[in-house]
């Protein structure tokens, strides 16, 4: 007794309190110092290509820039898929990697892949931008609002605040959203530029020639090196006008100012935002890396305290994410001091005093200890690790109550109390470590998870391992110390209350589950028929949708807005687009009418863009968009539900057919379509009349919603073919081509800095020239010079001018807004919603797939039709899992069959998982819940107290055949049942004791453990009765197959 650790610290209260206060103060410390964020760092395991080409349609950005870049990137090492699409004016080309890929060796292999393409970019286009995609991580966002500033004032206060902010030494990085960037416009005079017998191409280059900062070598003289340079780049648009244009033989000048107007202001795009109807811009923080997002917040609002906006502007905080991380830890340590004071309430009842306090003491023990480990593993306080510790839960509490439930039956035998606590804590050694290794080995697979609204779970091994470790360290040297002592700590009238719970507990155990054993034996057919009818039953309840499988809960994963996204048709004018976005925020206001003012806060539209969504970076057209945000009162004062709110927003909407489609978002994480399907076929008639069909079916579907596709016709476009006369004078169309692109979408002839804006200095004609039919067919071309074809910039050698009219001819026609491709083939994608109170995405897909699916294959020959969105990621998750599982399984078996000293032993040990799987679904079905991927972790929570629960009873099996060879098989197995009875019951009750106040949440950022909480509670309940009943009959049939 006097050897081994265990020895050692149970003699030794010192040490053991020492390295109790280690963990304790070590946990307090690390802990705050940790940074808190929402979410764990999100990797897209994405890299995209983009490449701008101003004034390019969809189809000369997929001919000239997406299919060079799609021929040199797909079938890359590591590459999954390559989705591009071409837009007016941008190529975007995402490659997807596979899910053991090495995400930095394949971000080199696409940028060498990009760099050997050869004369690439074309001439109109910019360099390539090649980033690893990552999720930004916000913190708040602020709004400028003024009802009486100007576009400038507002921006310039906008970029005031954003200085500021910038100054605080926690923030890094701060964007406006919502306004317009900053341009200088050299709009020319068409009248003068005549008369002065000039082109747009003179003009741009006296700009270029004048406007640089120049070193043009070094002066070395005996007193030193003087650098030579000039400093003639202009910051400010009057700054341009002095620039000459020509010289006269009189020395006069002519400069741009007397040939163009100047504007210094914003580039010429259409776009608003409004909050509760005054003009606004929006500032957002974002943290980078691992920094704290609720220390940025306390840093901000400091900041803002004291921070005076200019007059007439308002500062208000429009989206506070650090306030969301606050109140989601506020609400989980309050869940988490009740749990814990139930579990001290229960153990109360059925041990000592002291035994009781210190089992519960050591369950925020292990907790708080493996918060030493985070800093240096790199973790943060996120949702992620915290879910993580509430799957610790009940591994956790099996550790302290088992070895807590050995020394007190040790104790109950008549040993002293060193002696108890030493025996205690050694006979729980074997099947209390190997069940902790089975359960690290458990969680291995959740490391690959590569889908981004899963990947909260890549931490879950991590903090298995910290937690277990700090967990098996306090129940076999810290709790041994501590129960070590002699005498009781409880009195009457609590002792005769503990006395007499004890007596009930014994009954229960001698009189109804020592018999149900006993009977079981004797059938042992009965163990394994029971098991596979109650795993069948569940499976029956999810086949047949009493309840219903989703992949992600949008209930409980709403947030506090609610964001409607408009896409009207391209082209559409800005002021129907505004107009638009007004009547779904109108509607809005009228959700809050109805329910009396406690439903919507705020409401806020964008219009002209869309807020966080990667098609805001489309291109500089996007006058047909909009986005419309409900920013909803918090709990209590709001009394219907995110989802009530929005369905009574769309019912108060009404009509929306004139919408190309509106998208909803209600969670806090962005989310994939719930029902969405890539059609891919090479002729674009027949793939737009396959994914017309589609669409048209889907719509008939009761219960689906905002269903879209890609194939939108885009702005009307005129292409210019050379007439007869056009040739013969010389013209190509190329040389047609650069003087119109000069003209209409104008020339960049610089860019400046000033401050943090990057400004562009375009030279062009104005606006209303622009806008104008007859100004384009009288528009005058050069014509080349004899024996010249010129098709670069400049002027003409000689030739004259001629209307474009008389040398060309001009055909409308219209293309699609986005041309869309995956893995080089033409594609379809269409999206739709699943409203959830009437079908679940999972059923929308299996009726679809059922019948519309092969009559399509079949009435269109070459299509093919796979799966995209949630559909596709849950797909590549199970065969990920489908990889791993097995070889983590052969791991398992290998580690309990060594411990076990039995082939089939193993088996039985996780026989019990199916059943606790069985609990959980029958408990979704009792409680109303779906069951989604919470309450699959819920699931394998429960595992890791199964696995343990089984081998604490076998192992005690074991023993006993050892100790006497005379025992009977069957005797042993109800002996090893009656000893360890109380232990298996009280961890169950314990456990669900510790989550039940989860069940009772009314805080909406915990409401997302729910179905997890469920899962936990059914499948400990199943957990219990297989163990006590169930278990001791397999290990009999074990026993005959051995024999």
């Amino acid at each position: 007794m006097k050897n081994g650790l265990i020895a050692y610290f149970a003699g030794n209260p010192v040490a053991a309190n020492l390295v109790m206060m280690f963990f304790i103060v070590g946990g307090l410390i690390a802990g705050s110092n940790l940074p808190v964020q929402n979410f764990p760092e999100i990797d897209l395991r994405s890299v995209t290509v983009s490449v701008r080409s101003p004034g390019s349609s969809p189809r000369e950005v997929r001919e000239d820039i997406v299919r060079r870049l799609e021929e040199n990137v797909v079938g890359l090492a590591g590459v999954e898929r390559v989705v591009a699409t071409a837009y007016e004016g941008l190529a975007r080309v995402t490659v997807e990697l596979a899910t053991f890929a090495d995400a930095a060796a394949v971000l080199d292999d696409v940028k060498n892949a990009v760099d050997r393409i050869e004369n690439f970019p074309p001439v109109s286009a910019e360099q390539p931008e090649i980033e690893y995609d990552r999720v930004e991580i916000e913190v708040l966002t602020l709004s400028v609002s003024s009802a009486s500033a100007t576009e400038n004032e507002l921006r310039l206060a906008a970029q005031g605040l954003r200085e500021g902010l910038l100054e605080l030494p926690s923030v890094s990085q701060v964007t406006l959203l919502g306004t317009r960037d900053r341009e200088i416009s050299i709009e020319l005079s068409e009248v003068e530029l005549r008369r002065n017998g000039l082109s747009i191409n003179q003009i741009t280059d006296a700009i270029r020639r004048a406007s640089l900062n120049l070193t043009f070598g070094e002066l070395r003289t005996d007193a030193g090196g003087l650098v030579l340079h000039t400093v003639s780049k202009r910051q400010f648009g009057e700054e341009f006008e002095d620039i000459p244009v020509i010289t006269r033989l009189d020395g006069s000048i002519l400069t741009v100012g007397e040939v163009a107007e100047i504007r210094d202001g914003f580039v010429d795009e259409d776009i608003i935002t409004r909050v509760d109807g005054d003009p606004a811009i929006l500032v957002r923080v974002d943290a980078t890396g691992q920094q704290s997002i609720v220390t940025m917040g306390e840093d901000i609002r400091s900041w803002l305290a004291s921070y005076q906006p200019p007059p007439n502007v308002e500062i208000g905080i429009w989206g506070d994410r650090a306030g969301d991380a606050v109140d989601t830890i506020s609400s989980i340590v309050g869940n988490a001091v009740v749990g814990t004071i139930l579990v001290l309430l229960c153990l109360v009842v059925f041990f000592d005093l002291r035994v009781a306090m210190w089992v519960t003491v050591g369950i925020p023990l292990s907790f708080l200890g493996s918060l030493i480990f985070f800093g240096m593993s790199g973790l943060t306080l996120n949702l992620g690790t915290i879910f993580a510790f509430f799957l610790m839960v009940g591994i956790v509490v099996d550790d302290a109550v088992v070895v807590g439930d050995s020394i007190a039956a040790e104790r109950e035998d008549g040993k002293d109390a060193l002696e108890a606590a030493v025996s205690g804590a050694r006979a729980m050694v074997g099947p209390i470590t190997i069940g902790a290794v089975t359960t690290m080995l458990a969680f291995i697979p959740l490391l690959f998870i590569t889908p981004p609204r899963l990947q909260i779970v890549n931490v879950f091994p991590y903090v298995a391992l910290f937690v277990l470790t700090v967990s098996l360290i306090e129940a076999f040297f810290i709790l041994p110390a501590h129960l070590s002592h002699p005498g009781r700590w409880s009195l009457p009238p609590l002792s005769d209350i503990q006395r007499r719970a004890h007596v009930r507990l014994q009954t229960i155990r001698d009189m109804v589950v020592v018999p149900a054993v006993s009977w079981s034996i004797r059938r042992l057919w009965f163990a394994p028929v029971l098991g596979t009818l109650l795993v069948l039953f569940a499976l029956l309840l999810l086949r047949a949708d009493v309840v219903r499988i989703v992949y992600f809960d949008e209930v409980l994963n709403a947030s506090e807005n609610i964001q409607a996204d408009l896409t009207l048709p391209v082209g559409t004018p800005f002021e129907v687009t505004l107009a638009a976005a007004e009547r779904f925020s109108d509607a809005a206001l009228a959700v809050n009418d109805q329910g009396e003012g406690t439903s919507v806060e705020a409401v806020s539209i964008m219009a002209g863009n869309v807020l966080s969504r990667r098609t805001a970076e489309a291109g500089p057209n996007r006058s047909h968009l909009a986005s419309v945000v409900v920013h909803l009162h918090e709990r209590p004062i709001r009394r219907m539900s995110v989802l009530g709110i929005t369905h009574q927003w769309r019912e108060n909407i009404g009509d929306v057919s004139y919408l190309e489609s509106v998208a909803y978002y209600t969670q806090r994480t962005q989310s994939e379509s719930g029902v969405a399907y890539a059609l891919k076929h090479d002729d674009l008639d027949s793939l737009r009349a396959a994914t017309n069909e589609l669409t048209a079916s889907m719509a008939s579907m009761p219960g689906m919603y905002g269903i879209s596709d890609n194939l939108v016709l885009g702005k009307r476009q005129f292409e210019i073919e050379l007439t007869p006369a056009g040739k013969a004078a010389g013209l190509t169309p190329a040389g047609i081509g650069v003087q119109l692109r000069a003209s209409f979408h104008g020339a960049e002839v610089q860019r400046i800095q000033r401050g943090h804006d990057e400004i562009r200095v375009m030279v062009r004609y104005p606006r209303e020239r622009r806008q104008s039919m007859r100004e384009l067919a009288s528009e005058r071309i050069h014509r080349p010079g004899t024996g010249e074809n010129r098709a670069s910039p400049g002027p003409p050698a000689s030739g004259g001018e001629v209307p474009l009219s008389s040398v060309a001819d001009l055909s409308e026609r219209r293309e699609l807004a986005a041309l869309v491709s995956i893995d080089g083939q033409q594609t379809a994608i269409v999206t739709a919603e699943a409203d959830p109170a009437l079908l679940t995405p999972l059923q929308a897909r299996r009726e679809i797939n059922g019948s519309l699916v092969p009559e399509l294959l079949e009435r269109y020959r070459n299509l093919r039709i796979e799966p995209h969105g949630s559909a596709r990621t849950e797909g590549n998750l199970l065969g990920t899992l489908a990889v791993l599982i097995p070889l983590l399984l052969i791991a398992m078996y290998v580690l309990i069959a060594a411990f076990l000293r039995s082939y089939w032993k193993p088996v039985i040990a996780v026989a019990g998982i199916p059943i606790a799987f069985s609990g959980a679904v029958v408990s979704h079905w009792i409680l109303g819940w779906d069951f989604s991927a919470m309450s699959l972790f819920g699931v394998i929570g429960v595992a890791g107290v199964i696995v343990n629960d089984a081998l604490v009873l076998m192992d005690r099996y074991n023993t006993l055949r050892r100790e006497s060879s005379m025992i009977p098989a069957i005797a042993a197995a109800s002996a090893a049942t009656r000893h360890r009875f109380r232990a298996v019951f009280l961890t169950s009750l314990t456990t669900i004791l510790a989550l039940a106040p989860l069940l009772y949440v009314r805080s909406e950022e915990l409401m997302i453990l729910v179905p997890f909480v469920v899962s936990m509670l059914g499948g400990l309940v199943f957990a219990g009765f297989f163990i006590l009943c169930l278990l001791p009959s397999l290990v009999m049939v074990a026993e005959a197959r051995a024999e």
